[in-house]
């Protein structure tokens, strides 16, 4: 081979990196390491018949030529019921040691049995003396079959191999990507599959050889700065064949990668240089090795000429495998909510996080969706506009949760960018009156907008269900978001209603008053002042013995259940750390309890959180009524939760509470007893 073919390490440890972007504009951050992998390739008799012309070596020579970098160590294991070719780790920038691992990828022949464990063990051993990122790959086409084989292992033998190795390589944090060859699997794939996802690998199905690559391409270049596209894939006559590339992006790298069934001659790629508004033509002659040939070209924009002679009924594969070193950053006009319309820039920083400023990309056009991770919903949206600064667009969020942004450009590569953590909070329903409503005990039917009673501050549509009303006062039906009133007696009552944003709810009550037609006249005011005063007296001071609702605790006759798990996540400096708690509730008697109850052995906690001023009642069902009146920030999920308004908690919700001053957050978890 006259020269290797380098590509960058990112064009494969984006698939092992991760991505922060704050919903307030914040960069992707990407970390490397050393990489080793091993593939595990079967080699038994059966792959004779399905690989007939080691189409999978081929191709797994192209693939090494277009990883080599200095970070990067591949090793090789040919397996049937032995150990055939055994290669350790090596730089595959090195050309002597690249070399060397291509003839023993050529050296391996097919026959014999099949021995999964006896491969996979062998591709573990390989692996343990090196730090870093480790992986296995594992290629076969079916499952361990050691019936005639003369080594004088079993099934059992390998079956335990593959569990004990699975186990090493979890403890070890060494992923096994499983790729099944053939046309039928059944159980076949499955093990494989088990394989993979128990390692936290990946699992591919590949139904014909020459597919490898594809599988292969698309396994570690799947990141934002690398995307793979296949511009050719067809079987030609004798003659010179020709294929167009019309580019209007701009590339930092290119690889055009050629790979066919028999040798490949006479290749020319003629290029048309529009980089700095100078045009020339440039022919490039890559290198061929054998049945496949690669080329690379640096910061290029143009379009590109393919030609290539071929024999009678010659199959050629052409892939173009294009670098950008570009990374989205997000911000937003204004603090993202549910149910607006926002807007949005997004620039573009280089590998070291400085903000490119005139963007050399400004001819392709871009389309971006946001996903939520927890619903699957696909949110789109308005067209994506460019400008000095990248890009620019609108979007409306109707549900709350974790999105993830996908940007896409539309040249013919279509690299895929990704910017994850936009967190889209979703407020509870507010009471906006604590009007009483009044009625006369000889009065009709009446009709009340509970819109006028609740709103929602993301200008949700409210659903209402009536939960409880004073029967022997009045007589409550909920229609939609009106409530119709019939009066049954002369007092004072309330109408208790479960109040529905679509995605979290709150109990909310309404005050209401009946009373006899003579209370209107002047004769009763004396006595009217009396029952008012007297009400007064008896509210102020219950009032100040229980800082909730009187009549929550008179009407409750539910009982605690499930118990409460405490875990203090931030803590103020100086405080040693606080090991989780458990509280259970069962055995509670009492109608209500003070979350501070929990704490008695750290006052601290109690005062910096005001948890004196946070109760719990047990409600039906095994729920919880949550209530509070303290000023620090509480949550239930991921809804707010307001002063003096009473909430539902049931068995998995998780209320996070956090101090006024922000140095100490809580987390209780509601959780049954097991």
């Amino acid at each position: 081979m006259k020269r290797k073919i380098k590509c960058m390490m990112a064009m494969f440890l984006l698939l092992f990196s991760f991505s922060v972007g704050q919903a307030a504009a914040q960069e992707k951050i990407t970390t490397s390491e050393e990489l080793y992998i091993v593939f595990a390739v079967d080699h038994s008799g059966s792959m004779n018949g399905r690989d007939s012309e080691n189409v999978i070596s081929e191709e797994l020579k192209a693939f090494i030529d277009t990883m080599q970098n200095e970070k990067v160590q591949i090793g090789y294991v040919a397996y049937n019921d032995k150990i055939i070719i055994s290669q350790s780790p090596v730089l595959v920038e090195s050309k002597e040691q690249c070399t060397r691992l291509k003839e023993a990828i050529d050296s391996a022949s097919n026959e014999g049995e099949t021995d999964i464990g006896l491969g996979l063990s062998e591709a573990f051993r390989m692996l343990e003396r090196f730090q870093g990122k480790r992986m296995i790959v594992l290629i076969s086409d079916g499952e361990t079959d050691l019936e005639n084989s003369n080594t004088g292992r079993t099934k059992e033998d390998s079956d335990r191999d593959i569990q004990e190795t699975v186990q090493k390589c979890i403890d070890e944090n060494i992923s096994i990507s499983t790729i099944a060859f053939g046309e039928e699997y059944g159980i076949n794939a499955k093990e494989l599959y088990d394989i993979s996802s128990r390692t936290n690998g990946k699992n591919f199905l590949l139904q014909e050889p020459d597919g490898l690559l594809r599988i292969l391409c698309d396994f570690f270049y799947d990141g934002a700065s690398y995307s793979v596209y296949e511009a050719g894939n067809s079987i030609y006559d004798e003659g010179s064949q020709k294929i167009s590339y019309e580019s209007a992006g701009y590339f930092d790298e290119l690889n055009i990668l050629f790979l066919s069934d028999k040798e490949i001659k006479n290749v020319d790629i003629l290029w048309d240089d529009t980089a700095e508004n100078v045009y020339k033509t440039e022919q490039i002659k890559p290198d061929i090795e054998g049945k496949y040939a690669i080329a690379r070209f640096y910061n290029i924009k143009g379009n590109f000429y393919i030609s290539f002679d071929t024999e009678p009924k010659q199959k050629m594969k052409v892939f173009l495998i294009g670098r950008r070193d570009i990374l989205p950053v997000i911000e937003w006009k204004e603090e993202p909510n549910k149910n607006i319309l926002i807007d949005f820039q997004i620039a573009f920083a280089d590998k070291n996080g400085n903000v490119i400023e005139n963007l050399e990309y400004d001819s392709n056009t871009w389309k971006t969706v946001f996903e939520n991770v927890q619903t699957g919903e696909i949110v789109h949206t308005e067209e994506i506009t460019e400008n000095a600064q990248g890009l620019s667009g609108t979007v409306n969020f109707e549900s709350s949760g974790e999105y993830i942004l996908y940007l896409r450009s539309q040249d013919i590569l279509h690299n895929v960018y990704v910017v994850s953590g936009i967190n889209i909070l979703n407020t509870l329903p507010a009471s906006i009156s604590s009007k009483e409503i009044e009625m006369l005990t000889i009065s009709g039917e009446q009709v009340v907008n509970l819109d006028g009673y609740f709103a929602d501050a993301d200008g949700d549509v409210l659903s209402y269900e009536l939960q409880e009303v004073t029967e022997d006062i009045i007589k409550a039906e909920v229609r939609g978001n009106s409530l119709l009133l019939e009066p049954k007696g002369r007092g004072r009552g309330e109408i208790r209603l479960l109040i529905s944003d679509g995605e979290s709810s709150l109990i909310g009550t309404i005050p209401v008053r009946t009373k006899y037609f003579l209370e209107a006249y002047w004769q009763i005011v004396v006595g009217a002042l009396f029952v008012i005063l007297f009400c007064i007296i008896k509210f102020y001071r219950r009032k100040r013995e229980v800082p909730v609702p009187e009549k929550l605790e008179a009407k409750n006759e539910c009982s605690f259940t499930g118990k409460l798990n405490a875990y203090f996540t931030v803590l103020p400096d100086g405080l040693e750390e606080i090991p989780p708690l458990t509280f259970a509730l069962h055995p509670i008697r009492e109608k209500k309890i003070a979350l501070s109850s929990m704490f008695s052995d750290h006052p601290d906690m109690i005062d910096l959180l005001m948890l004196d001023n946070v109760y719990l009642f047990p409600a039906e069902n095994r729920k919880l009524i949550l209530y509070q009146d303290s000023d620090a920030a509480i949550m239930i999920g991921n809804s707010i939760v307001c002063r003096r308004m009473q909430y539902i908690v049931s068995y998995g919700n998780v209320i996070y509470i956090t101090s006024k001053d922000g140095n100490c957050e809580l987390e209780v978890h509601y959780i049954s007893m097991i």
